[in-house]
């Protein structure tokens, strides 16, 4: 086909550009640098080569949910299945109707029962001296006499209860210690009988060598009264 080559103002309107026409003067395009719109009713093959086409459709995530009746089995390639069912912790409770050994594995096994202790009681800071360190069994005091007990030597122990009962229950009864057994000392922390029961009690801790008690009877009557001491050593 013939063309014709012409000037055309271009469209800055500031100079001439040059054009081709066919023969009947038709602009002459040959598709170098324009982009034409295609409408067809066929089929386009689209290639690789760089222009990216729209897709309409179903889309489908890579990974798929799996539903079966069947075992499925599972392998160790990094996916983590749900697992669904009965967990129990790895130490079982149990119960059994015959006797059970128990090995010293330094598993400590809780007892239930009756349990008898004969002797000292093994404690955390030394041993609980059951014995009864009586200082007044059955002492009477007449009104306004004083009584003093007979030392006790506590140079091994050092945590001590007082206890006891009167029946004159107003007044103190004093704690002195010594370290010779000779000259006594008031200690500052007295006893004080319960106004309804005549009971005292008291717990101490003393580096003293000795201890003993002291009381007056202000009650106007003959006083009887009773007093131990429960050691503890360390």
């Amino acid at each position: 086909m013939s063309s014709t080559t012409v000037l055309a103002l271009n469209n800055n309107g500031d100079g001439m550009d040059r054009m081709k026409v066919n023969a009947s003067n038709h602009l002459f395009v040959d598709g170098s640098s324009s982009t034409q719109p295609v409408s067809i009713a066929a089929t386009v093959a689209v290639d690789g080569s760089g222009v990216t086409q729209p897709v309409s459709g179903a889309f489908y995530p890579v990974t798929q949910p799996v539903s079966v009746a069947t075992t499925l089995t599972v392998d160790g390639s990094g996916v983590t299945q749900p697992v669904s069912g009965a967990f129990y912790q790895a130490t079982q409770p149990i119960s059994a109707a015959v006797a059970l050994l128990v090995d010293g594995s330094a598993v400590t096994q809780p007892i239930s029962g009756a349990v008898t202790v004969s002797g000292n009681v093994s404690t955390v800071g030394g041993a609980l001296s059951v014995a009864n360190n009586s200082l007044w069994s059955g002492q009477t005091i007449a009104d306004t006499a004083t009584a003093v007990t007979t030392g006790l030597d506590i140079s091994l122990y050092r945590s001590l209860i007082i206890y006891g009962d009167t029946d004159k229950p107003s007044g103190e009864i004093v704690i002195q210690i010594s370290f010779d057994n000779s000259t006594y000392y008031d200690l500052g922390t007295n006893l004080y009988p319960d106004g309804l029961s005549g009971n005292f009690v008291s717990q101490i801790e003393s580096d003293a060598k000795y201890i003993r008690l002291s009381r007056t009877n202000f009650a106007g009557s003959l006083e009887t009264i009773s007093a131990a001491i429960m050691i503890k050593s360390g």
